[in-house]
């Protein structure tokens, strides 16, 4: 029995006549070769745009550092209008708020089911009067140990996991601080809360998930006030 050649020629009256036939293993090497040229390119793309990306960030620290210098030379003689530390304190205040976004939020979610202090209130709201009673002790002249934190959190005390996460998070709050007080001005951390009353907009930001027509129940992380100007407002919860 013979078998008919795949690649043999048409006769002149077939429809494939004409027909250009290519073998298969090439185009599909050729695919290949193009596709790894190609991720190639984007691999250099994807590093060239990081580096402009990180020269781009780091001018844009150089501007915002010549842009307080100069503020301060043109305002130097003007108690009514921010000079350069007030310029230091926004770009503080711009990491606590991420501090307290981020870090201490996950942590509150975390944890909040192993607070006692919190086991009596409704589920939803566990993890942020966690993260309020969290900020009572990070954001203070006052910083305890991270063993004294858990305690007076009443959080298990024997769990090695929670005091490293909170040891992390102190030595955030530390940095912090000593950034705040290098810049000099007087500042301090504004906790005051009236449960019940209502959202006081110049000093107070309802949490994105709460209800701002509904009274305040609480704080969750303070005000960050610079020489009595908010550099942050004060985050609260509200009922949903």
């Amino acid at each position: 029995m013979s078998f008919l050649n795949p690649f043999r020629e048409a006769s002149e009256d077939s429809p494939a006549a004409g027909t250009e036939w290519v073998g298969k293993e090439e185009p599909l090497q050729e695919l290949l070769d193009h596709a790894l040229v190609r991720i190639d390119q984007l691999e250099k793309s994807a590093k060239v745009g990081e580096q402009e990306h990180g020269q781009l960030r780091r001018r844009l620290d150089r501007l915002e550092r010549q842009l307080g210098v100069l503020m301060a030379a043109r305002t130097e003689e003007r108690d009514d209008l921010p000079g350069a530390k007030h310029g230091e304190h926004q770009a503080l205040a711009r990491r606590y708020r991420t501090l307290v976004e981020q870090s201490l939020l996950n942590f509150a979610r975390r944890y909040a089911e192993r607070s006692d202090r919190v086991m009596d209130h409704p589920e939803h709201e566990r993890g942020y009067r966690l993260m309020g009673l969290l900020s009572e002790q990070l954001f203070t002249d006052d910083l305890q140990s991270s063993r004294e934190m858990v305690r007076r959190l009443h959080l298990p005390e024997g769990d090695g996991y929670i005091e490293n996460a909170l040891t992390t998070l102190r030595g955030h709050c530390s940095e912090l601080a000593v950034e705040i007080h290098r810049a000099g001005l007087h500042h301090n951390w504004d906790m005051e809360c009236t449960p019940g009353a209502a959202l006081d907009p110049a000093r107070q930001e309802k949490w994105p998930s709460c209800d701002e027509g509904t009274p305040v129940l609480f704080a969750m992380a303070p005000a960050y006030i610079v020489n009595g100007r908010a550099y942050c407002l004060q985050y609260v919860y509200t009922s949903l």
